[in-house]
């Protein structure tokens, strides 16, 4: 499909920049141990791209009392996080070649917009060198609804006082897709966790299996 004319590019952050989900995964799994809930597997494609609160709140329900500290549980997550993410994690293949050529060519507002907290966020940009690429970042703290609720991409194009119709998002997951077109904006769906069939099911206007397929549209 072609795109629409684009002033701004937003880009997710897991699964999109660094290859984190199986870690998020892991880290996530273990909070859940600790607190005595064994969540199955299976659950965790359902939870791609949706805050902590949702996530440990939605097993504390399914799996455990209904009582366990969320707050407690994110804290841990986050902190287990950092230490998986800062040893093993590698950044998506091609993604600063992309985020280089964008910048240089002063062509694209560029944003991110992440289910992570900023604490978390941080640490990975600067882990990476990626923290000036962005002019607008916004994370869990700033929005009250997280992915596939359009508040996180609405809250995103306000700041770039932007028109959602030339904000073109790239994402990785179901929930992300449907939370950026519901905000109005287009989508890229890049295919490094779900397959091309899952994203264009919830609407992606065009899916890529990397960063130099997405540079040879934009320039």
């Amino acid at each position: 499909m072609e795109l629409e004319k684009i002033n701004a590019i937003i880009f997710d952050m897991d699964g999109v920049l660094v290859d984190s989900e199986p870690i998020h995964e892991r880290a996530e799994m273990e909070v859940c141990r600790q607190f005595g809930m064994e969540v199955l597997e299976s659950e965790w494609d359902g939870f791609r791209g949706r805050k902590l609160e949702d996530i440990f709140s939605y097993a504390s329900k399914k799996y455990g009392t209904g009582n366990e500290p969320i707050e407690k549980m994110i804290e841990q997550k986050i902190n287990l996080y950092l230490l998986f993410a800062l040893q093993d994690m590698e950044l998506i293949t091609g993604v600063r070649n992309f985020l280089e050529k964008l910048k240089s060519s002063q062509k694209y507002q560029l944003a991110l917009t992440t289910s992570g907290r900023m604490v978390q966020q941080e640490k990975i940009l600067a882990k990476y060198g990626l923290e000036n690429f962005f002019e607008i970042m916004v994370t869990s703290d700033d929005v009250k609804n997280g992915k596939p609720h359009p508040e996180p991409y609405t809250v995103t194009v306000q700041r770039l006082k932007a028109d959602p119709k030339t904000c073109l998002v790239i994402e990785d997951s179901d929930n992300g897709i449907i939370s950026a077109k519901a905000a109005g904006c287009q989508t890229c769906g890049i295919t490094t966790t779900f397959i091309k069939e899952r994203l264009d099911s919830v609407g992606a206007d065009m899916v890529i299996a990397d960063f130099d397929e997405l540079e040879k549209i934009l320039f």
